[in-house]
């Protein structure tokens, strides 16, 4: 059964997605900010629509921002690392650098995620609705 979602005019954004016979009413008018839309059977509410396509959000992403956020995360507060750093050196404990090593085992380092490149067909052609199809000579207005 055809699945289909209420996508949002500027942000792509889709919400309740359902099966085509579940459909509710809306306004859709030629000034709509939502419409129905089909979308895949696989959708969630972790993807978007640009361009007339759904996409995962982490198509967008630079995977590697996402990696240092977590390391940076994971390292804590660099008063609470000196503090480790301190109370190691007194008793020759090795706390910080089991911290440190643990925080670099569960999280992927950034350097060794590739460089991200944006599609260009993945940035919203500007005044167009999201379910408006990619065309290659568009020239806003």
């Amino acid at each position: 059964m055809t699945k289909v979602g209420i996508v949002n005019r500027l942000t792509g954004t889709i919400t309740d997605i359902c099966d085509e016979a579940d459909k509710f009413e809306i306004y859709e008018g030629p000034d709509a900010q939502m419409k129905w839309c089909e979308v895949p059977d696989d959708c969630t509410y972790e993807h978007i629509m640009v361009n007339g396509v759904v996409i995962h959000h982490s198509e967008k992403e630079d995977l590697r921002v996402g990696a240092t956020i977590a390391r940076q995360i994971g390292y804590g507060d660099i008063g609470a690392q000196l503090d480790m750093q301190y109370k190691d050196s007194l008793d020759g404990g090795t706390r910080w650098a089991d911290h440190i090593a643990r925080v670099k085992a569960e999280n992927q380092a950034p350097s060794s995620i590739p460089e991200f490149v944006p599609n260009p067909k993945h940035q919203q052609l500007p005044g167009r609705a999201a379910w408006d199809p990619w065309v290659d000579n568009w020239v806003a207005p």
